[in-house]
């Protein structure tokens, strides 16, 4: 590690910091002095009232609101898109190649940025995910909308990547009160996005497509904003020493490929697993088979190549507060996209078959999880005591979402449960998203260990999403071959006719039903009785089952440090001052010190 070899006072501190560093200036060597560095730039200048800030502040949460936007809009719309492109059981893959897509990007983005600069990688994510929503807006065909969420996707790695971007622009003790502010800025979409997407269904001639279109205009200001105000460290400035093509060359190609390929396939087969095919088929085994051998030589080559340039620092996860934080994330991961995948099913199946009103009761998980969000935040700082905080919300989001078992088709006690469930997830994920930023050792790494962060949360929640649909498939099979079929057979309803009964019953096929021989009003009534109790036990089962996970991350939490020692003034990226900053920002006479680390 070599030393602090420029010091720039701005103040008193500063120049204290200055005086520190002199013994260890003169130790430096000609021969040290040129050899390759990556380089970090240290001040303690707030950026607050540079416009470039602003600009880059505002880019940020409209990202995020478009990273989530292209997601839950149309993903709590599906059955609706279908029916208009389809149908077609590949539906599925709309929401799976977006999680394929943003769960492989998320690390590469991060890793690549921290070594070539974040600028023009914002900027293309803006780029393409206006194009996908442009290209999803027009689609004529369900494969023509799964190629759009191939774009969306990618971008969605880069747009939802907020956390080491803001974190990184202001001082270490502001990072949570600037996450706050993103997600206050993200509230129309993050918390109502879908009720928008059924207002748009149900009010516009344009149903789903206003989801995109919405999507569009977001991006394409987007776009603006990365372009004129988002002026990060260049290449020169994060290196001394190196060249664009020497780091080219040095790129972890290998690492790439094993890593890409092993996520797609094991992702692949766990969401084939839940939709499409059976858990026995060739489809699921071979994906998952071949995924996780990929997985296991990427962690092996890291871990025992030479890389100058690893993909995945594996020293990152030596850090036992960074791997901590990574188990507990994880499991908030998993409850928040299981219960936004579950909850809107039971809402559809026990409580309400109209649109706008069922989009408005699903929005308790969305409106929950921001609103913990901004608890979270807004609370880290206060006071201290960052852990303890952190495995209290575990134990109430455990608590919560287990207790909408005991819920059963009460609507008001599901409804209330599970948006204290999310509200829970959500302050966990305030917490972890700050905390990942300041517990590791290398600042220069924020974009590699917040990208790791958001790849493996996309693994648990997938991984949660397969547990938990399983559960709910198996549980509802048992319940209706069980307790269904010999109550509508008690009613009267024919033995001949259970199995076409049945089908067009898990159906809603209320047409085909009345067509069934020796099919009645009132065995029809009792039959939608008896699925309704079926249903409400199958989701009382998915419910007890993230006690489990929930119990896992209370245990993570107790290994997560307090960070208040840690809570310092200092900035380690500084937007440069180009753009329109010329006419308002700060140049680097306000660094206090370059850091500088072998390359």
């Amino acid at each position: 590690m070599a030393a602090a070899i420029e010091q720039v006072p701005s103040s008193k501190e500063d120049a204290a910091i200055e005086h520190a560093s002199v013994s260890q200036v003169e130790e430096l060597s000609i021969d040290d002095l040129a050899k390759p560095e990556d380089i970090m730039i240290i001040t303690t200048e707030n950026p607050y009232g540079e416009i470039n800030f602003i600009g880059t502040y505002c880019a940020i949460a409209l990202s995020l609101m478009g990273a989530y936007g292209g997601w839950t809009m149309p993903a709590t719309s599906l059955s609706y898109i279908n029916a208009d492109l389809g149908p077609t059981q590949d539906i599925n893959w709309v929401a799976l190649v977006w999680t394929l897509c943003t769960g492989i990007g998320f690390t590469l983005v991060g890793r690549l940025s921290d070594i070539f600069g974040r600028r023009y990688f914002f900027i293309a994510s803006a780029v393409l995910a206006t194009v996908g929503c442009i290209v999803a807006s027009r689609a004529q065909s369900v494969n023509q909308l799964i190629g759009a969420n191939v774009l969306i996707g990618l971008a969605a790695a880069a747009q939802s990547s907020f956390n080491y971007v803001v974190s990184e622009l202001v001082p270490v003790r502001h990072r949570f009160y600037a996450l706050f502010g993103v997600y206050l800025l993200g509230i129309p979409i993050l918390a109502f996005g879908p009720i928008w997407s059924r207002l748009f269904i149900v009010h516009t001639a344009q149903s789903w497509r206003w989801d995109y279109y919405m999507m569009t205009i977001l991006n394409f200001v987007n776009v603006l904003l990365w372009t004129i105000f988002y002026h990060p460290p260049d290449f020169e400035h994060l290196h001394r020493n190196r060249s664009k093509l020497q780091e080219l060359k040095e790129i972890d190609y290998v690492g790439i490929f094993l890593f890409t390929a092993g996520m797609l396939l094991f992702i692949m087969g766990l969401s084939w697993g839940v939709v499409q095919y059976p858990w026995k088929s060739a489809h699921v085994l071979s994906t998952l088979v071949i995924g996780a051998v990929l997985v296991i030589a990427f962690v092996l080559y890291e871990i025992y190549m030479p890389l100058r340039r690893p993909i995945v620092p594996m020293h990152l996860f030596r850090n036992k507060d960074y791997s901590a934080l990574i188990v507990v994330t994880t499991v908030g991961g998993m409850m928040y996209f299981s219960i936004s995948a579950i909850y809107p099913q039971m809402v559809a199946v026990l409580f309400t078959n109209d649109i706008v009103y069922g989009g408005i009761l699903s929005c308790t998980v969305t409106a929950g999880t921001i609103a913990g969000q901004l608890i979270g935040t807004a609370t880290a700082v206060v006071g201290g005591r960052m852990k303890w905080k952190l495995v209290a919300s575990c134990v109430a989001m455990t608590a919560f979402n287990g207790g909408v078992a005991g819920a059963g088709e009460d609507k008001a006690i599901a409804t209330a449960l599970s948006c204290l469930g999310a509200c829970m997830v959500g302050i966990l994920e305030g917490y972890a998203c700050g905390l990942v930023t300041i517990v590791i050792d290398d600042q220069k790494e924020l974009g590699a260990a917040g990208g790791i962060f958001g790849s493996v949360r996309t693994i648990g929640a997938v991984v949660s999403t397969a547990i938990f649909t399983s559960i709910l498939n198996n549980k509802l099979s048992g319940h209706i071959s069980g307790d269904v079929v010999p109550t509508i057979v008690q009613a009267g309803l024919p033995v001949s006719s259970v199995e076409s009964f049945v089908g067009a019953l898990t159906a809603g096929n209320a047409a085909a039903m009345s067509k069934i021989p020796g099919v009645t009003p009132s065995i029809i009534a009792t039959a939608a009785t008896a699925l309704k109790d079926a249903y409400s036990k199958s989701f009382a089962m998915v419910f007890l089952a993230s006690i489990a996970f929930g119990g896992c991350a209370i245990i993570a939490a107790l290994f997560v440090p307090n960070v208040d020692d840690k809570m310092t003034h200092e900035v380690v990226r500084r937007l440069e001052a180009s753009g329109l900053g010329k006419f308002g920002g700060k140049k680097e006479k306000n660094a206090t010190s370059v850091t500088e680390t072998k390359a």
